[in-house]
C-alpha cells in the first residue's frame, strides 16, 4: 500500500511547526529573561571540577564521576564540555539555546506517541497542551539556567528507556536502546533510577495478571534491577540536605498529594480531581487480564511520575517541594492525564469532561506562569543585570570589592569570596561570556589615540579604541598583529557615519590570509551599533581609515565572541521568526491535510 504524498508531507509540516513552535517560544522567553553568565551551581560542577581541569590539561574521570549535592551530573558534565570544545567559550546562552533544543525533542517525542494512544481530532488539543506545558515559564529555573539540563536529560533519557523497552516483547534494537538509555539516565540525576523501578512495577504487574513471562521479560527484569541497584549505590548523601526532607508521615503525604495535584496547587486539595482519569486508567489495568504494548508504556511513564512524586516528596519535604525546576518533570503527569482522559470514556458526556478538564488545567498553568513571572523571574532579570555589571567591572579591574560586600543576588554564586577564587585563574578568565569578557587591547591606553566623542556616546560600558569626531584631518591607523588563536568573531561598537553611502570612513580586520569589513548596515549616527565580523584566518590585526572631512566615526575596542555564542544569539535574536516558521509550517500542514480529505472525498 502506497502512502499518499500530501499525507506524508503535511505531517512532517505539522511535527515540523510543532517544534519550531516550542523552541521558539523557549528562545524568546530566554531571550526576554536570560543572561549569558553562568550562575550559582555552574561555578561549582562546570568551572571548578570540569572547564578548569580541561583547560590546565587535568581533567580526569574521576572528577567526571565526581558528586554534585546527591548527583551525579555525568552526562550535564560530558554535554557542557562538548558544547565548550565546539565553541571555546564559555555562555550561557549556548547551554540555554541547546537544553531548549533538548527539552523540544522530548515534546516531538511524546507527540509523536500520542499518535499511538489518541485517534481523530483528539491530537489537537492534545498538540496545543504541549505547546504549553513546555513553554510557560512556571519552571523558569531549567530554561534561564544552562546548569538545569540533568531535568531535561533525565525526561528524555526516562521516556526512551520505558517506551524502547515495554512497546515490544523481543530483542532488537529498540531494546537496545531503551537499555542504553536506562544507563544513561542512572547517569544523569540520582532519581535516574526511578524508570528502572517503572519497567519492573510493569513486568511486575503482567507476570501477576497474565501468569506468564517471556525470556526477553525475564532478562529485561534482571538487568532494570541492576540498573536500579547501580543507580542506587551512585547517589550521594549530603548531610546538609537532611533538613530539607520530610520527617514526618504527614509532611510526606502532603507533599506527595500536592505533586499529583500540579499544576492545581493554589487549588489544592480540589486540584486533585485533576488526577482521576489517571486513577481510572489504573483500576482499569488491575482489572485487565492482559496488556497491550501500548498500555503497557503507558503504565511505565505514569509509575514513573509517581515514583518521581514519591521521591521528590520524601527528598524535599521539608518546605521545597514546589520548587520550580521539578515542574517539568511534573509536566508529564499533566499530558498522561489527557491521554487518559480521551481513552477512558466516549460520547457527548465524555467531550465535556474533556473541555472541563482542559480548562481547569489552563486555568492552572496560567495562573502558576503569572506567579512565577512575577515573584521570580522579573526579580532574576534585575539581578543578572548587577552581576554582569559587577562580574565585569572586577574581571577588568581586577579589584575583588565589585564582587564582595555586594546584596545577595547582585553576584552569581552564594560565597563571593569563593566567586572571587574561581573568577581569578587565566584559564576560566580566558573563555568567559562576551558579557563580561576582557576586550582584545588593540589600541594601548597609554597611546595618545584620540578617544572624544559626543557626550550622550559616554554611556558604554565597552573601552572605545578610536574616534575621529573631533579630529581636523584625515585618519589612518593600523594595530599591533593579534593572536592567531583568537575565537573566530570579534564583536565592535561602532558609532558615526560608518556605513553611510559616500564616505571615505573605513574599518577592517585583516589579515594574510584575507579581510572582512567591519561595517554596518547603516550609519549608527549618535549611538553605538554591534557589529560581528568574522575575522580572517591566522593573526591579525585592524586598519582604521577616516578621509572624509565632513564624517567621523567611533569603534571600541573588539570582543571576542565564540562560534556557538555567535549562533546563540542570532537564533535568540530572531525569535519571532522561529515562531512565525512554526505558525507558517502548521499553517501549511492543515492546509494540506484539508486537500488531502477533500480528494479523498471527491
Amino acid at each position: 500500500m502506497t502512502r499518499h504524498p500530501l499525507r506524508f508531507l503535511s505531517r512532517w509540516l505539522l511535527l515540523a511547526g510543532f517544534a519550531l513552535l516550542i523552541f521558539g517560544g523557549k528562545l524568546w522567553f530566554i531571550s526576554a529573561a536570560g543572561s549569558d553568565l553562568p550562575t550559582w551551581d555552574q561555578w561549582d560542577s562546570e568551572s571548578e571540577i570540569t572547564l578548569r581541569p580541561w583547560l590546565e590539561g587535568r581533567l580526569d574521570a574521576s572528577l567526571i564521576f565526581l558528586p554534585h549535592n546527591e548527583h551525579r551530573v555525568i552526562t550535564a558534565k560530558l554535554y557542557v564540555l562538548g558544547l565548550f570544545a565546539a565553541n571555546r567559550q564559555w555562555s550561557m546562552f549556548v547551554e540555554t539555546t541547546a537544553n531548549a533544543a533538548v527539552h523540544t525533542l522530548s515534546a516531538l517525542l511524546l507527540l509523536l506517541l500520542a499518535r499511538r494512544w489518541l485517534t481523530g481530532p483528539w491530537l489537537i488539543p492534545f498538540g496545543g497542551l504541549l505547546v504549553l506545558l513546555f513553554t510557560l515559564p512556571f519552571s523558569y529555573e531549567n530554561t534561564l539556567f544552562g546548569f538545569q539540563v540533568p531535568f531535561y536529560l533525565l525526561l528524555l533519557f526516562s521516556l526512551g528507556q520505558i517506551v524502547l523497552t515495554l512497546s515490544h516483547d523481543r530483542f532488537g534494537w529498540r531494546w537496545w536502546g531503551g537499555l542504553g538509555c536506562g544507563v544513561l539516565a542512572i547517569a544523569t540525576l540520582a532519581s535516574g533510577f526511578l524508570a528502572s523501578l517503572a519497567v519492573l512495577a510493569v513486568l511486575g504487574h503482567r507476570l501477576m495478571r497474565e501468569h506468564r513471562w517471556s525470556a526477553q521479560q525475564g532478562v529485561t527484569a534482571a538487568l532494570m534491577v541492576a540498573l536500579a541497584v547501580a543507580g542506587w549505590l551512585m547517589k550521594s548523601d549530603v548531610p546538609g540536605h537532611e533538613e530539607l526532607k520530610a520527617h514526618s508521615l504527614g509532611r510526606f503525604a502532603h507533599g506527595f498529594l500536592e505533586l499529583l495535584a500540579w499544576p492545581g496547587s493554589v487549588a489544592f486539595p480540589w486540584a486533585l480531581l485533576l488526577f482521576v482519569p489517571a486513577a481510572g486508567f489504573v483500576v482499569r489495568r488491575l482489572r485487565s487480564r492482559s496488556t497491550s504494548p501500548d498500555e503497557a508504556v503507558l503504565l511505565g511513564l505514569l509509575s514513573w511520575v509517581l515514583l518521581q512524586c514519591l521521591a521528590t516528596a520524601y527528598a524535599r519535604g521539608g518546605g521545597l517541594v514546589l520548587a520550580p525546576r521539578y515542574f517539568d518533570l511534573l509536566s508529564l503527569n499533566v499530558a498522561l492525564g489527557f491521554i487518559f482522559l480521551a481513552r477512558l470514556w466516549s460520547g457527548r458526556l465524555h467531550r465535556v469532561l474533556a473541555a472541563a478538564w482542559l480548562l481547569a488545567v489552563l486555568g492552572c498553568l496560567g495562573d502558576q506562569s503569572l506567579i512565577i513571572w512575577h515573584d521570580q523571574v522579573l526579580p532574576n532579570i534585575y539581578f543578572q543585570e548587577r552581576q554582569i555589571f559587577n562580574v565585569r567591572a572586577f574581571l577588568r579591574t581586577g579589584d575583588p570589592s565589585h564582587l564582595l560586600g555586594k546584596p545577595w543576588g547582585e553576584v552569581p554564586y552564594p560565597d563571593p569570596a569563593a566567586l572571587v577564587q574561581r573568577l581569578s585563574p587565566v584559564s576560566i578568565q580566558s573563555v568567559m561570556p562576551p558579557s563580561v569578557r576582557r576586550p582584545v587591547a588593540i589600541v594601548d591606553r597609554a597611546t595618545g589615540m584620540p578617544r572624544a566623542v559626543p557626550e550622550p556616546l559616554l554611556a558604554t560600558t565597552s573601552e572605545i579604541a578610536a574616534s575621529t569626531w573631533k579630529l581636523p584631518g584625515a585618519f589612518h591607523w593600523r594595530s599591533a598583529v593579534q593572536s592567531a588563536g583568537a575565537l573566530p568573531v570579534l564583536r565592535f561598537r561602532v558609532a558615526g557615519h560608518l556605513g553611510g553611502p559616500g564616505r571615505a570612513l573605513r574599518l577592517v580586520v585583516k589579515s594574510t590570509a584575507g579581510e572582512a569589513e567591519v561595517t554596518p548596515d547603516s550609519a549608527p549616527g549618535g549611538q553605538w551599533k554591534t557589529v560581528n565580523v568574522f575575522r580572517p584566518a591566522g593573526a591579525w590585526w585592524v586598519e582604521a581609515t577616516d578621509e572624509d572631512p565632513h564624517a567621523w566615526f567611533a569603534f571600541t575596542q573588539p570582543i571576542e565572541v565564540g562560534r556557538l555564542t555567535w549562533c546563540a544569539e542570532k537564533l535568540l535574536k530572531h525569535h519571532f521568526t522561529v515562531l512565525l516558521g512554526g505558525f507558517g509550517l502548521l499553517a501549511a500542514g492543515a492546509f494540506l491535510n484539508m486537500r488531502r480529505r477533500d480528494e479523498r472525498v471527491a
